[in-house]
């Protein structure tokens, strides 16, 4: 009985151990993923409730939505770093600690980038810490914190002098001028100003202008539809010598507004918009019959700043145009129409 009861015992033990390592063992592609959802649910989030707002709800909504996006880019922040992706660990602190700011939560700003500021010196990477530590000055002067924000820039001066930063250490002196400026400290802000000019003056200039790297053109994706009666469809045109992917108005009427989503085409022959993906918009008469609008650059790149994936449709869903506005205030839908003749 004891031996079976033994068995059993470590046969469990091993059973959690098996799925805590399992837990564990998630990708790097799989975290970036997770990281990535998270904090393009918390930008949808905040869109939503200024949207609701807009419509007249109540302005707690803002707060509450805010609330939910701090949570989820706190966790975004930690599996991006889990990941080893700085980039957006820095991209995602800047925009959590925005987030704070305008809540007016100035002790979790303070904190959260105090704490970077500590992970970055760890690592022994000076440069980021100290542009850490400039953008905590830059926030304590937001949410009008002068006297501590002007401390703060002359450590990050303190700190750039000695790692040679010379333009960060031109734009905190900058920055610093201003609020010495506001303090009434007017030697202190001509000495600043003065010295920024100087390293400017002696910044290196590139010989030759650096070329950005060519941008493909823009193609119609292998999931997209036209569907039948829509008053725009996908066609190729020659723009500025280039062979691009462009929506072309067909119909009788300026278009001021095209929304792009994923449908399911039925068997009842029916379009089912699922749920969209981005919209554009052009005031006063809109796009007239016979031009474009150009979205497919965005629908062919990635879904935001926070992911690498390409923006796309989930299983056998098509993408297309899924609403249009026209300048005469009538507006064409997807949902139930015919998706074939």
């Amino acid at each position: 009985m004891n031996s079976a009861l033994t068995r059993l015992t470590i046969l469990g033990l091993l059973f959690l151990t098996a799925g805590v390592v399992n837990g564990q063992q998630r990708s790097r592609a799989e975290v970036l993923k997770e990281a990535a959802r998270l904090a393009t649910e918390a930008e949808r989030i905040q869109g939503d409730a200024v949207k609701k707002v807009r419509a007249g709800a109540d302005q707690q909504l803002i707060r509450e939505s805010q609330v939910q996006a701090t949570e989820k880019f706190e966790k975004a922040i930690e599996l991006w770093r889990e990941a080893g992706d700085d980039g957006r660990v820095r991209a995602g602190v800047e925009e959590l600690t925005r987030i704070y700011s305008v809540m007016g939560e100035y002790d979790r700003v303070v904190d959260r980038l105090n704490r970077e500021a500590q992970y970055w010196q760890d690592r022994g990477n000076v440069a980021v810490q100290a542009h850490t530590l400039y953008l905590l000055a830059t926030r304590q002067s937001q949410m009008t914190n002068d006297a501590v924000a002007i401390e703060t820039f002359e450590r990050v001066i303190a700190m750039t002098r000695s790692a040679r930063l010379s333009s960060l250490e031109a734009n905190a002196l900058t920055r610093l001028a201003m609020l010495y400026e506001k303090a009434g400290r007017v030697k202190e802000a001509e000495s600043s100003k003065a010295t920024a000019n100087k390293l400017w003056a002696a910044a290196p200039r590139e010989s030759t202008p650096v070329l950005p790297e060519r941008i493909p053109p823009a193609t119609i994706p292998a999931q997209w539809v036209d569907l039948p009666g829509a008053p725009a469809a996908a066609e190729y045109r020659v723009i500025e010598g280039v062979n691009e992917a462009v929506l072309i108005n067909r119909s009788g009427k300026g278009i001021e507004l095209v929304m792009f989503g994923c449908v399911a085409l039925e068997d009842n022959k029916k379009a089912r918009v699922l749920y969209g993906l981005i919209g554009q918009g052009l005031n006063h008469g809109g796009v007239r019959p016979g031009s474009y609008y150009r979205p497919f650059s965005a629908l062919n790149g990635p879904l935001n700043r926070w992911t690498d994936e390409k923006m796309h449709c989930d299983g056998a869903a098509r993408m297309t145009l899924i609403e249009a506005q026209f300048d005469d205030r009538t507006t064409w839908k997807a949902d139930g129409i015919d998706w074939t003749r």
